[in-house]
C-alpha cells in the first residue's frame, strides 16, 4: 500500500487535495484503529466522548461477571454453571489463576465487592424470579470463607418462574458500612437499589432507590473518595452497552434519579462488571459474545 507524503500533497491541485482529505475523513469515521500484539488485542475506538482499550482474556472466564482489584490483581468469577471459584489475572490478561472458595456454592454468582476486611461474592442471580436462597458470601482477603448474608425481597410474594421479572440482580457494591444490590428489572427496564447490612444474618430487603435507566443493569462499583456510583448494563436486545454515572450518590434521595448515561462504542460485547479508577477512567469486563473471547476493557471519558 502506498502512503501519500506531505510533498506529494503539496503537488496536488485543490480538487485533488479535497478528494484526498475526504477519503481520509471517511476512513477515520468508519473505522477504529486496531493494533494486534502477539497474544493481546488492543483497540482504540472513539465514539463521542469515550475511548476504549480492549485486552483479550482467557476463555476459561468466558462468563466473567464480576470484577475487583486485590493486591494489584484483578479478581473475577464466572456466573452460574461454574464451580465456586474466583479467578485472578493481571492488566495484560495473563497469569490466570484459580481460587476455590471452600464451603461455598455457585448457584448463580454474578458480582463482587470488597472493603478493607472482606470480599463479598454476590450469589444474587435470579433470572426466572423464583429463587428462595439468595445470598452474599463473605471471604477474608486471603479468600477463606468467613460467613454469608441471606436475603429475600420484602415485596415478593410469588415465586413462579417468569422471564420478565423484577427480582433478578447482577450488581453488588460496597457502600461504607452497607452493601447495595441493584436490580436487573426486565419488566420495567429500571434498576432498584436495595441496601442491607454487612453483618452476616438473614434480611428482608425493600428498594431504597429506583432509576429509570431503560436498560438491564449488570454490574456496579462505588468509590467513597469520589462519592461516585458507576453502573453498567445493556439494552434489552444486548446490541447497545451503557455506562451510568451518579455523582454525590450518598446524598441522593429515593426521589432523586439524576444520572449521566453514556453509550459505550463496542460491538460483540456483553459488559457485566466495572471498577472505578477515577472520574474519567474505568475498568470493565465483557463476556464472550460472538467474537470468540471475553474482554478486559479500559474506558476513558474525554
Amino acid at each position: 500500500m502506498h502512503l501519500i507524503t506531505a510533498q506529494e500533497v503539496a503537488g496536488l491541485n485543490p480538487a485533488e487535495v479535497t478528494f484526498f482529505l475526504l477519503i481520509q475523513f471517511t476512513l477515520k469515521i468508519k473505522s477504529c484503529f486496531l493494533l494486534i500484539f502477539v497474544l493481546t488485542f488492543f483497540t482504540t475506538c472513539e465514539k463521542k466522548n469515550i475511548e476504549i482499550e480492549i485486552t483479550r482474556l482467557s476463555k476459561k472466564i468466558n462468563e466473567t461477571s464480576g470484577l475487583e482489584i486485590i493486591d494489584g490483581n484483578f479478581i473475577t468469577l464466572n456466573d452460574s454453571g461454574d464451580d465456586p471459584v474466583l479467578y485472578t489475572f493481571n492488566k495484560s490478561g495473563k497469569n490466570l489463576s484459580k481460587i476455590l472458595i471452600k464451603g461455598a456454592q455457585n448457584k448463580d454468582w454474578e458480582s463482587l465487592a470488597s472493603d478493607k476486611e472482606y470480599i463479598y461474592i454476590g450469589d444474587i442471580g435470579n433470572n426466572k424470579g423464583n429463587r428462595r436462597d439468595l445470598k452474599i458470601y463473605l471471604t477474608d482477603l486471603e479468600f477463606k470463607l468467613v460467613d454469608s448474608i441471606n436475603f429475600n425481597y420484602k415485596n415478593q410474594s410469588k415465586f413462579k418462574k417468569k422471564k420478565k421479572n423484577k427480582f433478578d440482580a447482577e450488581a453488588l457494591v460496597s457502600l461504607n458500612d452497607s452493601l447495595m444490590i441493584f436490580s436487573k428489572n426486565r419488566k420495567k427496564l429500571t434498576t432498584e437499589g436495595y441496601a442491607l447490612p454487612k453483618t452476616p444474618g438473614s434480611y428482608s430487603i425493600k428498594p431504597k432507590y429506583s432509576f429509570d435507566v431503560d436498560a438491564l443493569i449488570t454490574g456496579g462499583d462505588y468509590n467513597s473518595k469520589l462519592d461516585l456510583l458507576a453502573l453498567v448494563g445493556y439494552s434489552y436486545s444486548i446490541k447497545k452497552q451503557y455506562l451510568f454515572l451518579i455523582d454525590k450518590f450518598s446524598y441522593k434521595t429515593s426521589k432523586d434519579s439524576v444520572f449521566a448515561k453514556h453509550e459505550i462504542p463496542i460491538t460483540n460485547a456483553q459488559i457485566e462488571a466495572i471498577k472505578i479508577i477515577d472520574e474519567k477512567n474505568y475498568w470493565l469486563t465483557s463476556e464472550n459474545e460472538g467474537d470468540g473471547y471475553p474482554k478486559l476493557i479500559r474506558l476513558r471519558l474525554k
